[in-house]
């Protein structure tokens, strides 16, 4: 400021002295920081720099993907025969030479006791849904007895699945209408019905009932004929009610 006046310095802060704003000049002068010109960016590149690789070195290969192990040979051997006969554990049992819980440590060791018991699992149900129910058909189909398929039903969980099986089979059998359908079973599914524990219930009331109806008909000419038609039965099924309930 003392160089734009053309005055030494001693001579200017004399001056400001003397006139009492020598401290307010010197703050003019230098300014403020709102005064200050803002900072701009400059155009360019922007980020962290990059370090570029020589032309020269060439990015390597992807390592090869490892194939995956092979199947051992009890494992191939057990997942064919598997595949030919089914989760069936008594013809297993007879290709293998063992059975039981041998049999069973066998497919666990070629890490196939998971497939074994899901396949298992299917066939049962299978089974259990063609022959309604009946735990006769369905060991017999196995070529196992009906104590052996209670505790395959058992490993497996599946108890209680089969149960409600049979549960909606007896809800059904006992929906039949009177008296057709309702003979009709009696007549030509025993053995269901007696699976199902029901039977003997069942042959009490058709007894009752076509009883009742018989001796109303009894001493007739015609009462057989009369008979089948009450009961809304062909007269083969007439008759072999008749046979059943002893009605003479």
């Amino acid at each position: 400021m003392a160089r734009s006046l053309a005055v030494s310095l001693e001579a200017l802060n004399e001056e400001l002295d003397a006139l009492g704003i020598r401290r307010k000049a010197y703050r003019v002068a230098r300014g403020t920081d709102a005064q200050m010109p803002l900072a701009a960016a400059i155009a360019g590149p922007s980020g962290p720099p990059v370090r570029r690789r020589p032309r020269s070195v060439s990015a390597a290969p992807p390592p090869p993907a490892a194939d995956a192990p092979p199947a051992s040979s009890e494992e191939a051997m057990l997942r064919a025969l598997l595949a030919e006969v089914g989760p069936r554990r008594t013809a297993l049992g007879e290709r293998l030479g063992t059975s039981g819980g041998a049999l069973l440590a066998r497919f666990r060791a070629a890490g196939l006791e998971r497939e074994l018991s899901l396949r298992e699992r299917d066939l049962i149900r299978a089974l259990w849904s063609k022959h309604r129910g009946s735990e006769r058909k369905v060991a017999a189909e196995l070529r196992t007895t009906p104590g052996a398929l209670r505790e395959i039903a058992i490993e497996r969980g599946l108890v209680r699945e089969l149960e409600a099986e049979r549960d909606r089979l007896r809800r059904e059998a006992l929906r039949r209408r009177w008296p057709r359908e309702r003979i009709e079973q009696v007549l030509h599914r025993r053995d269901e019905l007696r699976e199902l524990g029901i039977l003997e219930g069942l042959d009490s009331e058709v007894a009752v009932r076509a009883g009742v109806i018989w001796n109303s008909l009894r001493g007739k000419r015609d009462a057989s004929e009369l008979f089948a038609k009450k009961l809304q039965l062909t007269r083969g099924d007439a008759l072999r009610l008749q046979k059943l309930l002893h009605l003479s």
